[in-house]
């Protein structure tokens, strides 16, 4: 587990909605230093704890070569999550107070050993990082706290629930495929059937039918290039065998641009409706994998399908939170 950047708010009491505390410079003159910016039930979250949150991320944005108008757009942008932030922290906190659910200091001290034994460093390593990234130890426990609360809360009313099968994990590894494909250059060939919209109904299924014999032989381990020149209908690809050479992906309509993404090294499709004619593509080959074998991936695929998982009960766990909840947010 690797050290996160967080902010924690100050304490809090009950503000009544609308009130501003206000810094009388002179006689005449007013500035407002603090406002409401949500209140969740019959607690305010002040602007003095949104900035406090903010203040780390604030500080690694100042950092980045951006412009002010850029700046700003970040800023409000980061401002809008982290009030949506701070809110939920409210929610599950009021939903810890009726469940009785507590963090003890010596759960907060167990975790901390736990995130410098997992980073191989000592417990003072990852203070000083918390406070290079603009935190004090105080607030960085604070933040673990709430960690640990929300870790209590889930398993008390999610957790139970969570079952992750090994179709889920597999979906999970074909989808990190996918995305490595979109990245990977190919060798393909096709078969062209032609098969014109203005033939008729019969003789349509008569060339599918034909298209369907093809794809069957070809997968039965007949040559690829041998049934192209015999019968493909595209005359600049015949002679070769169908042969496309070298592609990248996007290259290709993206009808079958698609269907290559989906196709191991060998693999043969169906008939692709494409123009006027059924195509039959092959992967010949393609660039080097760097993804682990599934087996070799799976534990770390089973425990971020579990977190994904987690995520989105969570999200609706919140969900049901704020509908029994009087929710405003005024920034």
């Amino acid at each position: 587990m690797s050290l996160r950047a967080f902010r924690s708010r100050r304490a809090r009491r009950v503000i009544p909605f609308g009130l501003f505390l206000l810094c009388w410079t002179c006689a005449a003159h007013a500035t407002v230093i603090e406002r409401i910016v949500a209140v969740v039930g019959e607690q305010a979250i002040l602007l003095s704890e949104l900035r406090d949150r903010a203040r780390p991320f604030l500080l690694r944005m100042e950092q980045q070569p951006t412009d002010e108008a850029q700046r700003a757009a970040a800023t409000s942008e980061l401002y809008r999550r982290l009030v949506q932030r701070l809110v939920e922290e409210e929610l599950e906190q009021k939903a810890a107070n009726r469940s009785n659910i507590t963090v003890t200091p010596r759960e907060i001290e167990d975790a901390l050993s736990r995130i410098a034994q997992q980073n191989s460093v000592p417990v003072s390593r990852i203070i000083d990082e918390a406070q290079s990234s603009g935190m004090n130890e105080q607030t960085y426990r604070q933040e673990l706290r709430r960690q640990l609360l929300e870790t209590k809360l889930l398993n008390l009313r999610i957790q139970g629930r969570m079952r992750i099968t090994d179709d889920d994990v597999r979906g999970a590894y074909q989808r990190l495929v996918l995305e490595e494909r979109k990245q990977l250059a190919f060798r393909a060939a096709w078969i062209r059937i032609a098969a014109p919209h203005t033939l008729s109904a019969t003789e349509l299924k008569t060339r599918r039918a034909e298209a369907d014999r093809i794809v069957t032989a070809a997968r039965r381990g007949d040559d690829f290039t041998l049934l192209a020149r015999k019968f493909s209908d595209d005359n600049s690809t015949r002679a070769q065998g169908g042969a496309l050479g070298q592609l990248k992906p996007g290259q290709l309509p993206p009808s079958l641009d698609a269907v290559a993404l989906s196709l191991d090294a060998g693999g043969v499709s169906e008939p692709v409706r494409q123009g006027n004619d059924f195509v039959i593509l092959k992967v010949v080959s393609r660039d080097e994998s760097q993804l682990p074998a599934y087996q070799d991936a799976r534990d770390e695929l089973s425990q971020r399908v579990y977190m994904e998982k987690m995520g989105k009960a969570r999200t609706h766990w919140i969900d049901g939170l704020r509908r029994q909840t009087h929710v405003e947010v005024r920034l």
